[in-house]
């Protein structure tokens, strides 16, 4: 299978006798040495990732790029982020650190620091693989999602809302995880679904404590934070659910302290522009999809999914111990919807 790179001056990759991974809905070849938790299967690749030593494509960098990100905002003295163009590949270039070469049927990695390979991985699995999704149509949000009564209810990303703690409350009652950080979405007819990520969660050591009893012996997710790599499943946290799920409810999150605000789980509507707009926002890469011209698929695709989909705020009192009653504040308003 072809990697895409052949057209824009590149090398086709071979993916036969790689391994296969379930991805976002997708089937990832990969020989990778994947830190994270990733379900193991078989069949033809849809996309494939792989590492390599020399960049496939050269000369792009003195193009205009079609995105990048303001060193201002990046508290950088240039941007931290630029995406270009050349063929039909797009590079997604993370200053200093690395290069990814996205085109529909595969994602070339080209590490600028050895020393960074750790983020390669986290990368890919996150930025690299949104745009690559955005580019097939699929918009991913920032996202944790379980599957309650064979439907996808969904946490959206908000400062501080605790999307993760959320997840992880309900996996506890024996809901199964969706995804964790990127919610790829998909059309089927009039169905809108949410694709599986993989079998794996991000908590800090506060957090996998709570749930999973122990921290110590989980995986640093960074080296300079001590966020830890919590694997669903065996040996973990909960269950997973692999297959895409149709959609009940997003959950636009807010977490406050009870001795303010009190003890009160507050569960309500969004008007039809702030549903929008929390949908807009909470995009995993908005600028960069922007910047490529996508987002009038966006909007019309995400006006067309709140016509079938609700956006609630969820206002609930942070602290482990109110969990139990924001468990039963979201179940009851899952069933009056």
């Amino acid at each position: 299978m072809r990697d895409g790179l052949q057209a824009a001056g590149g090398t086709p990759s071979v993916s036969e006798g790689l391994p296969v991974y379930s991805l976002y809905g997708f089937k990832l070849g990969s020989d990778f040495p994947f830190a994270n938790r990733l379900a193991e299967t078989t069949g033809e690749p849809d996309l494939t990732f792989r590492l390599v030593s020399a960049p496939p494509i050269v000369g792009w960098e003195e193009d205009t790029p079609a995105y990048a990100s303001s060193p201002e905002l990046d508290g950088a003295e240039e941007s931290v982020l630029r995406v270009y163009r050349s063929g039909d590949c797009h590079i997604l270039r993370i200053t200093g650190v690395v290069d990814y070469y996205i085109t529909p049927g595969g994602i070339v990695c080209h590490l600028l620091d050895p020393a960074y390979e750790y983020l390669a991985e986290i990368h890919f699995l996150g930025i690299a693989s949104s745009l690559w999704l955005e580019l097939r149509g699929l918009p991913a949000l920032h996202a944790s999602t379980v599957v309650i009564e064979d439907r996808a209810v969904v946490f959206l990303s908000t400062n501080k809302g605790g999307k993760s703690t959320l997840a992880a409350m309900l996996m506890q009652a024996g809901y199964p995880l969706l995804t964790d950080d990127i919610l790829p979405l998909e059309r089927r007819g009039e169905t809108f679904l949410g694709r599986p990520g993989y079998p794996q969660m991000r908590m800090w050591p506060d957090q996998a404590s709570h749930f999973l009893g122990r921290y110590e012996d989980l995986g640093v997710v960074h080296p300079a934070y001590s966020k830890r790599r919590v694997p669903v499943g065996e040996d973990g946290l909960g269950t997973f659910h692999s297959e895409a799920a149709p959609l009940a409810c997003f959950y636009l999150p807010q977490r406050r302290a009870p001795a303010e605000w009190g003890e009160a789980v507050e569960v309500g509507p969004l008007s039809r522009m702030e549903a929008l707009m929390s949908l807009v926002g909470q995009s995993f890469v908005p600028y960069t999809v922007e910047a490529l011209g996508l987002q009038p698929h966006r909007l019309a695709f995400f006006a067309q999914l709140l016509s079938q989909v609700p956006v609630r705020r969820l206002v609930y009192p942070e602290g482990y111990a109110h969990l139990p009653q924001v468990r039963r504040g979201i179940l009851g308003d899952l069933a009056r919807l």
